[in-house]
């Protein structure tokens, strides 16, 4: 029987047009895993298309081949007119584009009714979709949402290390041991052929890599993850850039978010919480936009390392509260998915909840935790 890994190489090898689109939480590893799969099979030949809706973050703007990113799903499949020729024969056909109206002429020697005209879709342009470090489907967002019909008719390859992960492809390439989805991206790039992997691929890998273990200080860091670090680094990955991007270039927008929010933090030091409310006003003041809570989420994160439970709240869309949280407790996390949902992946979670305010918003998730006996 063939192995997780060999089926999906097997699928991979017999499509020729592949979508991968993005989480809707955009990070090193998931962006770094989605260019660095589209260099290797574009050097097979293969058509691939990046889709994201979602911008990409600053920080992560050094990678190469970012112009193979779409921002929206176009030319993804045909819409076919039928016309039934039984009876009536089309002698000439003629169109022309005017007030934004395409009108299609038709000459036939009879009358041409409207029950004669169809409609309807073509097939997808693709024959394959990859989905990588996405728990589920939803975690994909308006993407998942637009599109459900696309996603239900293609195979889809599920590439992912969180054990959470819901198997929802035909092919589940699920490895939780491992600590990175660029380790599970690295070994099927690889395995297609050995020497794919040349300085920009190695580059995408090792920022996945550096990103998801939090440049190998995470206690998910593995023997295998720091031997394939050395491997890309011999294939002249950028490791100095990376770091730098990642970890020492600090926007100053993010800063003076950062600055607002830790001004009105809420510190709760026998629970070794701390919460951070962020009003529309901030976000308009500063510049920036919930995307860069990810960067607020980690400075605050390094800077109080005592600290077991992070939550950032803002309002979101449709009169729902957003949270981003990062917990170190497991038991608090996975309550927390099962009651919210959202996405949960390397002591990270991002959900939506509906409440009237961010104070009953922060009281909805007390409760969940001392409910659980954990808050």
């Amino acid at each position: 029987m063939l192995t997780p890994l060999q089926q999906a190489i097997d699928l991979i090898q017999k499509s020729q047009k592949i979508l991968i689109p993005l989480p809707e939480n955009i990070d090193g590893d998931n962006l770094g895993c989605a260019l660095a799969l589209a260099l290797a099979l574009g050097k097979l030949n293969k058509k691939t298309d990046i889709v994201s809706l979602e911008p990409i973050p600053e920080k992560l703007k050094f990678l190469p081949a970012l112009d193979k990113i779409k921002n929206e799903l176009t030319a993804s499949r045909d819409f076919i007119i039928s016309i039934d020729t039984s009876e009536n024969k089309i002698a000439k056909l003629r169109y022309e584009t005017a007030d934004k109206t395409l009108k299609i002429y038709l000459t036939t020697p009879a009358r041409v009714e409207q029950k004669d005209i169809k409609l309807e879709p073509g097939p997808f342009a693709y024959d394959l979709i990859v989905v990588l470090g996405a728990p589920d489907l939803e975690s994909l967002g308006r993407l998942h949402e637009q599109n459900t019909e696309l996603f239900f008719d293609k195979p889809i390859l599920n590439i992912d290390h969180q054990a959470a992960n819901e198997h929802f492809g035909e092919i589940n390439l699920i490895e939780p041991t491992a600590a990175a989805d660029a380790e599970i991206i690295a070994r099927l790039i690889e395995k297609i052929r050995p020497d794919l992997i040349d300085q920009e691929i190695a580059t995408c890998l090792l920022t996945g890599l550096i990103a998801a273990t939090r440049s190998f200080q995470n206690i998910n860091t593995t023997p295998q993850a720091l031997n394939l670090a050395s491997l890309l680094i011999s294939r002249g990955a950028a490791q100095e850039t990376i770091i730098q991007r990642l970890y020492k270039t600090k926007p100053l927008n993010s800063l003076r978010l950062w600055g607002r929010l830790l001004g009105k933090a809420e510190l709760d030091e026998k629970q070794k919480t701390i919460w951070l409310p962020t009003a529309a006003d901030d976000f308009t003041a500063t510049a920036t936009t919930s995307q860069n809570l990810f960067f607020i989420l980690e400075e605050t994160e390094d800077y109080f390392p005592q600290i077991n439970r992070l939550f950032i709240l803002w309002p979101g869309d449709n009169g729902l509260i957003e949270v981003l949280a990062q917990i170190k407790q497991p038991e608090i996390l996975q309550q927390l998915n099962l009651q919210f949902g959202g996405t949960a992946k390397n002591n990270r979670a991002l959900f939506k909840l509906s409440a009237p305010d961010m104070a009953q918003a922060k009281e909805q998730i007390k409760r969940i935790l001392e409910s659980s006996n954990i808050a």
